[in-house]
This record gives structure tokens, sequence and C-alpha cells, in this order.
């Protein structure tokens, strides 16, 4: 029977005469249809009065090893406003306090014009400094005083190598910090590793889904160089948490700590990721042309771009002689990041993604034979 005037469109499947066997074709085939349709990401999500498109890029913002302190990147931010932004607890707790008053103030104006603003843990400045009195109290009083959207819950570095115990760990973790703040807090997840130091990858995707099924949190986070020792190990481990994510009847969003490179956003996106944060912005530039990303001082060999960049503002920016070398770096990736997310989630949502892999990474079609051989599910 054909469907009633207006719904062509819709994809049906005809029931009449259905006998109530669940191994009949129709039936088999709505079935499959909901579950792709639940399993699919979706567009966007809405968290409060915010809209993210996915894939997401979180431009994240560090006082550890970066072009720019945390007040100058996210005045930056400021006036080139990303969808979404990541920023330190850390560096909220410890900049002296007219910067930290400054900070306060730019991510209000950021949030005020629709940047989602993600508040971090800390733990990634504190390791890397090696700043042993950084504790779950401090990222509390950061939680007090900072503008946010979302929070990150203060991770264990090192969890138990059981999965009861990874779950019991983050679960109590998420829900002891969430009473710091009304916006939702977001469970980090860390590999863990068995007597000799080795990471136990088997345990990974399992103990994700089961966080995520006690939680069913905006989005669960894991860091990327966990995942694995190069791109094509981290591209299978993606996949299969991901597989493991549509066991739980629901989409839930994946988010990949510490992914800015612009190629491997693409690839863990076709994989199955959907948030990301780096600090590449700010530590490197980028050839627009091939997503590429290379040494800061060798902006020379790609300012023409900037030039010719949609934004009038980064146009006045990169020619202003009052705009350091560094900022007209980072005006620079901000245009293009902007630019390449855009391009990514139209590929994405046209089936296009090994079209536009093809094109921009090196090798062409000799890596994509690498990244089919590796994730075939999805690109075979």
């Amino acid at each position: 029977m054909d469907s009633p005037l207006g719904f062509g469109g819709l994809h049906t499947v005809d029931l009449i005469g259905w006998n109530g066997e669940q191994t009949d074709r129709c039936i088999q085939d709505l079935l499959r249809n909901i579950e792709n349709t639940i399993l699919t990401r979706p567009e966007a999500l809405n968290i409060g009065d915010k809209r993210l498109h996915l894939p997401v890029f979180f431009r994240s913002v560090s006082s550890h090893e970066t072009a720019l302190r945390p007040t100058a990147a996210l005045h930056a931010l400021r006036l080139v406003p990303p969808d979404a932004l990541l920023v330190s607890a850390y560096d909220i707790v410890n900049e002296p306090e007219q910067q930290r008053n400054q900070m306060i103030v730019d991510l209000e104006s950021s949030r005020s014009v629709g940047t989602l603003v993600l508040l971090d843990s800390g733990n990634y400045e504190a390791s890397r400094k090696q700043d042993k009195s950084w504790d779950v109290q401090k990222l509390h009083e950061a939680l007090q005083i900072t503008p946010h959207d979302l929070a990150l819950c203060f991770d264990e570095l090192n969890p138990p190598s059981d999965i009861e115990e990874i779950v019991r760990s983050v679960v109590s973790s998420v829900e002891r910090d969430a009473k710091q703040t009304k916006k939702p807090v977001l469970p980090i997840i860390h590999a863990p590793r068995d007597a000799q130091g080795d990471i136990l990858f088997e345990v990974i995707p399992e103990a994700i889904k089961r966080i995520s099924q006690e939680l069913r949190p905006v989005a669960v986070a894991v860091p990327e160089r966990e995942l694995g020792s190069g791109v094509l190990a981290r591209a299978r481990m993606i996949y299969s948490i991901r597989s493991a994510l549509n066991g739980l009847g629901f989409y839930q969003p994946l988010h990949l700590l510490g992914t800015g490179n612009p190629l491997s956003i693409a690839i863990f996106s076709a994989v199955g990721a959907d948030w990301f944060d780096g600090l590449e912005w700010c530590r490197t530039v980028a050839d627009a042309e091939t997503g590429r990303l290379y040494h800061l001082q060798q902006y020379d060999f790609f300012s023409w771009q900037s030039e010719h960049a949609a934004s009038q503002l980064v146009q006045e920016a990169v020619a202003s002689a009052k705009i350091a070398y560094a900022g007209k770096v980072i005006f620079h990736n901000l245009e293009f990041l902007a630019a390449w997310m855009t391009e990514l989630r139209d590929h994405l949502r046209n089936g296009k993604i090994e079209r536009f892999l093809t094109a921009k990474l090196p090798g062409g079609t000799e890596s994509m034979r690498l990244l089919e051989n590796a994730v075939p599910e999805v690109f075979g």
C-alpha cells in the first residue's frame, strides 16, 4: 500500500499480514531501521540553551607550552568565537587575581554569544608541571567561580585494572563533583595498566560502556594518547569503543581528550568519536589547503592564506602592525579550524568522508588502504 500524500519520503515497511514471527523479514527490516536511526550520530546536541553541532572541536586553553597565556588565548577566542572551548580549572585557580578576573569576564562574554564552555579538571596541567598540590578541592573551587556549561570530573590518572572498580571509581567521582555545580559533569576514563605498566586495551570499551550505562552523560571522555601507539591502532580502538557504546541502545557521544590534529580529528570522527580538544591551534600553524600542521615559525609560508580569509576581522588582524607574529598565527588557525570542521561535517553527513580523507591525507589512496586494513568495517 502506498503512503499517504506528503509522506512518500519516509522509510516504511509493510507489516500487513504479519503474524508475530520475530524472524519475519519485514519486522527485521523495521528493527534494523530503528536501530540505525537511534545509533546514528545526531547532527547536533542541545546542551542548556546552546546547540552543539557534531563533530565538534573544543579550542583548548592552557598555561602549559602554548604560544599564548590563558588570558591572551581567551581574548582571541572572544574576538573569533568558536562553537566550544575548554579551559583548565588549574589555570583559573592559579592565575594571579587580575588575570583570573579577566578570564572570568572573557568566559562569560564567550558564553553570551553562544560558545559552549567546558571546564577541565586541571590534572593535565598539574601532571605536566609536577604540581602534587593540585587536588579535588581546588577543582571544586574553580567550579564555584568559573562560568561554564559543562565540567569534566576530577579524574583518576592511575585507575584500577578491574572493570568493576573502574566503574565504581569514575561514577563516584562524577557524583561527588556534580554536587558542586548545577551544570552537567562528564566522566573521564583513563586506561588501566597491568603490573608491568602495559595498557589493558581490552578493558577500555567495556569500562566506557558500563560507565555510560550508569550515568548516561552528555559525553564520555577518554585521552587519545591512551588508545594505542599510532593513528591506525587508535582508530581501531575508537571503533571498538563505538561498537561497545552502540550496545547501549542510545547514542552516546565520545570525547577524545588531547586530539587537536585536524587530520586525526577527521579520521577519528569517521570511526566513531564526536568531541575533540587540543592545543595545536596555539602551538603550530596549519596549512589551510591540506590540514597539515607545521612549526609555528613557518607561518610565513602560509600567511597568504590569511590574507584571503573569509573573516574581515582575521584579514585586518594579520595585516595589522599592532598584532604580534604569534597573534597572526592564532587568527590564521582559528579561521582555518572553523572552515575545516564545517567541511568535515558536510562530508560525514553526505557519506563522502573517504573522498575527504583521500584528498587530505599524505599519500592519498595509499593512506586510505592502511585505514581500510585497520578498520575495514568503516573504510572497507
